[in-house]
């Protein structure tokens, strides 16, 4: 069976459901405050576009979050609500539509119960004991601001739940745990720590400058608007690699080769954002 990553959001509410929560009327208490929190979400979301993940949201959660929110903003429908919504109903689905936690077990967090939470939910699907990846998209929600949150089930059991915090830890979470994952392979006409560019049958090929090892680790982070091309700059030569996807294998590979920075195969977008 296929390897899969799943990823849940988490937003703060006005009313927390436990000590954990954040509250909105509290700690967001304007309409910029929600404005920046969406914004926030749109740019993780739109930095995801390549990724292949399974996202999940809790509507109770969502209501919640919007409550505050609808005591301020007296438009209809509010424009805000719109991208939020989405946003969901692009990336994300309902995880309460097939609940795996169960009302008779106990869930604890630093010995304290909780109960009828996204976070008992990951823990009941993580436990399971599949290889499948999981990660918590702590989106301004939670006062644990601890690497992986620890929940213990029935007081024999401990899952750890890896929390993200923010689009950059989203992003090398992802580099880390994508499904497949990226692997690069050497090119002969591109090869290996070549310097220089060659002419090949009247081509100008351009070279790789860098080791395996130092390119693997960039194809990790690389960016990209589909799969079959990605770019990341190379600090150490200065200049960027283009990674050319070479099919779809269980390998999922790709080859590659430096460019200079200011090259035309460089989309204005991806420079922009590499620089």
């Amino acid at each position: 069976m296929m390897v899969k990553v799943n990823f849940f959001l988490l937003l703060p509410e006005t009313e927390p459901t436990n000590q954990w929560m954040r509250s909105t009327e509290t700690e967001f208490s304007e309409v910029a405050s929600y404005k920046s929190l969406i914004e926030e979400l749109k740019g993780v979301s739109d930095s995801l576009h390549i990724e292949a993940y399974e996202g999940f949201y809790d509507h109770l959660n969502i209501k919640n979050f919007l409550c505050w929110y609808d005591t301020l903003d007296d438009c209809y429908p509010s424009p805000l609500k719109k991208i939020l919504r989405s946003l969901l109903r692009n990336d994300f689905q309902d995880w309460r539509e097939e609940v795996n936690q169960s009302p008779e077990t106990n869930y604890q967090i630093f010995s304290q119960h909780i109960r009828d939470h996204t976070l008992c939910e990951i823990a009941e699907r993580k436990k399971k004991g599949s290889d499948d990846k999981y990660a918590l998209l702590n989106h301004h929600a939670c006062n644990i601001h601890d690497v992986t949150i620890v929940i213990s089930i029935n007081g024999k059991e401990s899952i750890e739940i890896e929390s993200l915090e923010g689009k950059e830890k989203v992003l090398a979470w992802f580099a880390k745990n994508r499904q497949p994952a990226r692997n690069f392979n050497i090119n002969p006409k591109h090869g290996e720590n070549r310097q220089n560019s060659q002419v090949i049958g009247g081509e100008k090929i351009s070279p790789l400058r860098c080791s395996l090892e130092e390119v693997q680790t960039l194809l990790q982070t690389a960016i990209g608007t589909s799969e079959k091309e990605f770019f990341n700059l190379d600090p150490t030569h200065d200049q960027i690699i283009v990674f050319k996807y070479e099919g779809p294998t269980p390998q999922n590979m790709y080859h590659g080769y430096h460019v200079p920075k200011d090259s035309v195969e460089i989309p204005f977008a991806i420079r922009k954002r590499l620089m």
